[in-house]
C-alpha cells in the first residue's frame, strides 16, 4: 500500500470549481493523496482523483443546518485518509499556498488543529472557522468521528456546534472560552497564509456582505505573535 505524508481532503458538493482546485493541488502538492467526500447523487465526471460517495443525511427539524453533512461527508473521507497531515477543506475553495503543509509543520503545535482567523471568534464562544482544518490524522479523528449528529432541536451554527462538542464533551475541557481557544486551536490568517479563494464569494452579493462583516471581527492570528 502506497504511504503518504500528506493527504487532501476536500468534503462537499462537487462545483464548477471543484476539478480546477484537483488539478491546482495535484501541481502544488504532487506528493499528496487527494481525495473528495461527496454525495451519492453528485456528477463527477472529470474529477481527476479518487472520490468517495455517502447518502446525504436527512434535513435536521425544526432547525435547519448543513452541519450534519459536514459531519457525514467528512467521516466518510477519513476512512480513506492515508496521510499522516491531513488538510480538510471545501469543494467549493481554493487554498493557494503550496507552503501551507510546511507552515503546519514548522508553527503549529502538533496537539492543535490548524484553522483561518475568518469565521473564527474570540467574542462568540465556541465559533471556530469552518472553512479549513490542518491536523494530524489522529486529532481530525477525535474531532470528527467522535462528534454525534446535529438533532436540530435547538437553533447553532455549524462551526459553533462542532466546537462546542468537541471542546466540552470531547475534550472535557473546563478553561473560559478564549483560553480554550489557544489551547486547542492554532489560528492563521485566511488571506496571507491559508490564501483562500471562495467561489460563493465571487459569484454571491450575500455571501459577500457576510464576508465583509466577518472580516472585522476575526481573532488576532497565532502567526502574527510569532
Amino acid at each position: 500500500m502506497h504511504e503518504f505524508k500528506n493527504t487532501i481532503l476536500l468534503q462537499g458538493p462537487i462545483s464548477k470549481w471543484t476539478k480546477h482546485i484537483v488539478k491546482e493541488y495535484s501541481q502544488k502538492h504532487p506528493d499528496a493523496q487527494i481525495l473528495i467526500s461527496t454525495w451519492t447523487n453528485e456528477n463527477i465526471d472529470d474529477i481527476p482523483c479518487e472520490v468517495i460517495f455517502s447518502e446525504p443525511p436527512c434535513i435536521t427539524k425544526p432547525f435547519k443546518s448543513t452541519v450534519n453533512y459536514q459531519i457525514v461527508g467528512t467521516q466518510a473521507g477519513l476512512k480513506k485518509v492515508k496521510g499522516k497531515q491531513i488538510m480538510k477543506c471545501r469543494t467549493d475553495q481554493f487554498i493557494h499556498n503550496k507552503e501551507i503543509f510546511h507552515i503546519f509543520e514548522n508553527f503549529c503545535p502538533i496537539e492543535k488543529i490548524m484553522i483561518p482567523n475568518l469565521g473564527t471568534y474570540e467574542q462568540r464562544e465556541y465559533r471556530t472557522s469552518d472553512f479549513c482544518q490542518v491536523a494530524t490524522k489522529s486529532n481530525l479523528l477525535e474531532f470528527w468521528e467522535k462528534n454525534s449528529l446535529f438533532d436540530g432541536k435547538n437553533p447553532i451554527d455549524g462551526g459553533t456546534y462542532l466546537t462546542e462538542n468537541y471542546v466540552l464533551n470531547i475534550k472535557n475541557e473546563k478553561l473560559d472560552w478564549k483560553k480554550a481557544l489557544r489551547k486547542y486551536f492554532f489560528v492563521i490568517d485566511f488571506h496571507k497564509d491559508f490564501q483562500i479563494e471562495w467561489e460563493k464569494i465571487n459569484y454571491n452579493y450575500t455571501y459577500q456582505e457576510t464576508y465583509s462583516r466577518a472580516l472585522q471581527k476575526r481573532v488576532i492570528t497565532d502567526l502574527g505573535n510569532i
